[in-house]
């Protein structure tokens, strides 16, 4: 499919689905007249831009996936966090435990009991962003050092001994890595010039990361397939190019955040090879196009006004980004339940795609789209269960309206 047209689905068949082709005509009607030229362009320019088409989700279980139990005490205070590339598995965060896929072929799992080289593995996994790739899939564990550990010992005002562990400068940051059937691969040691927050392997097998040097400067770098630091990037505009940030709060487009927030919150997504980078908490809505080789495109999305833009999903097509608008009643939801698809070229709307009912938010989330299909989770909080949701998109013909507002927990969306 070329880019700039819309992921409109046929809703027969099974997994994989026909994606039509919509021909878009385009006349432009000269003059003999010279000043003709010139009116239309003002024309063009003062004409209203035409409401973007609005496509439907309808979503269904899929049998051939085995349900993952998700107990009730789960759900408060976690939200479901999916990841898929459209390899046929979906890759979800187990609360307190690591990250499992739900496969054809049953449940994999890729938890902290395998990394046996590592010391004390941290398994908490809060606010992973795991690195999923043809090569694998990795993701940030930290280790302590039983020799680096500072023991301190104090007496209380009655008299009473303690002792207490100081792992400040025992912790040792590691990259976990598996191949896609479980089998643990090794940890590669993060011993860099910076501290990474979030990461992404390219196809071959080497990284982007992303994090603040020891000055507290943001940094994006390429690292090869053993972590090792090859060179900083210099993404334009981004907050990674100002060498002077050194305070704990930084100004952003309308706001004022502290540097851990808007690091933390910059996300990699993989597309066609290139890496896809975006930050969530710095406002506005630019992507980074990365390159393996360190070339760098820069996208400017423009959204219709209301929307606020959140961040992209894997897509082997254009791109597709969540988004919320002001509802009827004037308030803005805090779900990002959405989906605006974008031209990668230029960043114009194409299309925008809500989830068919019963099939919402926050129990059912839209992971990416791949091979003609939007795939996802579905929470069924009765039954206590996760299971592999996807289907296709047809036109709406009805009037969309934004859920409810509602309080959420945790991190920006995804």
């Amino acid at each position: 499919m070329e880019h700039g047209k819309p992921l409109m689905m046929n809703l027969e068949g099974s997994k994989k689905m026909r994606i039509p082709v919509v021909a878009v005509l385009l006349c432009v009607l000269g003059s003999a007249q010279t000043s003709a030229p010139k009116a239309n362009k003002d024309q063009a320019k003062a004409a209203p831009k035409k409401p973007i088409p609005v496509y439907e989700i309808a979503l269904s279980e899929d049998s051939d996936y085995q349900p993952l139990p998700w107990p009730k005490q789960w759900v408060q205070g976690h939200e479901v966090e999916a990841d898929c590339i459209g390899d046929g598995n979906l890759y979800l965060l187990k609360p307190g435990q690591g990250l499992v896929a739900l496969t054809p072929n049953g449940i994999v799992s890729f938890l902290g009991d395998k990394m046996t080289d590592i010391p004390h593995p941290s398994t908490t996994f809060v606010g992973m962003n795991p690195s999923i790739s043809p090569s694998g899939v990795a993701f940030r564990v930290t280790g302590i050092d039983d020799e680096r550990l500072e023991i301190r010992t104090w007496t209380d005002e009655q008299g009473r001994p303690h002792t207490e562990k100081d792992a400040t400068y025992a912790t040792i940051p590691y990259i976990a890595r598996f191949d896609k059937d479980g089998t643990y691969k090794g940890a590669i040691n993060l011993d860099l010039p910076f501290t990474v927050y979030k990461f992404a392997a390219f196809d071959s097998g080497n990284f982007i990361a992303q994090g603040v040097d020891q000055n507290k400067v943001p940094r994006v770098a390429l690292l090869d397939a053993s972590a090792q630091f090859m060179r900083y990037l210099d993404l334009r505009k981004d907050i990674s190019t100002s060498r002077s940030v050194s305070a704990e709060e930084i100004k952003c487009d309308g706001c004022t955040t502290d540097i851990g927030s808007v690091v933390f919150n910059g996300y990699f997504t993989a597309w066609q090879g290139k890496m896809l980078f975006k930050r969530e908490s710095t406002g506005g809505a630019r992507v980074y196009e990365i390159q393996e080789s360190g070339n760098i495109r820069i996208t400017d999305i423009k959204p219709p006004e209301g929307y606020e833009i959140g961040g992209l999903i894997p897509s082997d097509r254009n791109w597709l980004l969540r988004f919320n608008k002001l509802d009827d009643q004037g308030v803005r939801p805090d779900t990002f339940d959405s989906l605006l698809e974008v031209n990668p070229q230029n960043g114009e709307p194409v299309s925008e795609y809500h989830l068919k009912p019963p099939y919402t938010e926050p129990e059912t989330v839209v992971s990416c789209f791949a091979e003609g299909a939007f795939w996802g989770v579905h929470r069924d909080a009765k039954e206590e269960k996760l299971t592999v949701v996807h289907g296709a998109a047809a036109p709406y013909r009805g009037e969309i309206k934004n859920q409810p507002p509602r309080r959420t927990t945790g991190d920006t969306p995804r």
